[in-house]
């Protein structure tokens, strides 16, 4: 039996459902990194065991594409997910005509997956990307420092509050907050729930709490006309779309992902609602 077949049975034996696939990639990888038999043996057998106790693929084996690009994961990141892709796309869309040095502004960015991947496709345009968590921003950092992006770096703090005074405004703020809530959450899959960042995941208000607030607090920071694109849970569209409606975003819509699951919430700034302070709230 060779050495993949070995990995998979092992796998499959162990309960991993996509024992075939995981067992092809995690052979690739360990190729990649060793080239000396030993080391290559006791690098799967490491991995393997972390796989077997339920540790997800990603951060055992420290790594991720996403959107065309490598992403290093590992305990305190959120992993980034296909259906995240479909904001990348979206926000790409948005700023096909956007001129060089346009701000965009990335919130609860995590791995810095959506900056960096929009920065690999239009290196022109500047990105702000913002996390709260001195764990997640690590990884940020690390992405930036081996992708080396022209014009992105990281802030920690919460939403928009590192941005200071006066309120600096984007073309585009795009977001993957936490938008789980606390029931789904205690019935997430172990492998989610047990190593990911309960941070990243988890969001009071049936999981609108965080979408809300960015809804919210984005129109003191996009220039009139700039777009805000939300990640958001499959049940929350109606809820998000009257939530931007409220606040008076124009042009919302709702994206599908590609398993047909409402994925996306988009919202433009208007030029004539540009509001005086102690406008239109959320609630009134």
């Amino acid at each position: 039996m060779n050495t993949y077949e070995q990995l998979r049975k092992r796998l499959q034996d162990g309960g991993v459902k996509n024992a075939f696939q995981e067992a092809r990639w995690m052979l690739q990888l360990a190729e990649r990194n060793v080239t000396d038999e030993v080391e290559l043996a006791s690098l799967l057998e490491a991995w393997t065991c972390r796989r077997l106790a339920g540790e997800p693929f990603q951060y055992v084996v420290g790594s991720v594409e996403f959107y065309n690009i490598e992403l290093a994961v590992g305990p305190g990141v959120l992993i980034p997910r296909p259906e995240t892709e479909l904001l990348v796309e979206h926000a790409l869309q948005l700023l096909v005509d956007a001129p060089q040095d346009t701000e965009v502004l990335d919130l609860c960015t995590g791995s810095g997956a959506i900056p960096l991947a929009l920065s690999h496709e239009r290196p022109d345009l500047d990105y702000i990307g913002i996390d709260l968590s001195p764990e997640a921003l690590k990884w940020a950092e690390l992405n930036c420092a081996k992708l080396h992006p022209p014009h992105c770096h990281f802030l920690r703090g919460d939403l928009f509050a590192p941005l200071g005074q006066p309120h600096p405004r984007f073309h585009l703020i795009t977001a993957n907050p936490p938008y789980v809530s606390p029931d789904e959450y205690r019935k997430l899959p172990s492998e989610v729930k047990d190593f990911e960042p309960r941070l990243a995941l988890e969001a009071k208000d049936d999981g609108l709490a965080l979408e809300k607030r960015i809804a919210d607090e984005a129109r003191n920071h996009l220039l009139p006309g700039g777009w805000l694109l939300l990640e958001i849970g499959e049940m929350q569209a109606l809820r998000i779309h009257d939530c931007l409606q409220v606040l008076g975003y124009e042009e919302i819509a709702i994206l599908k992902d590609l398993s047909g699951r409402d994925r996306i919430a988009q919202g433009q700034y208007s030029l004539a609602r540009e509001r005086e302070p102690g406008g239109l709230r959320l609630g009134t």
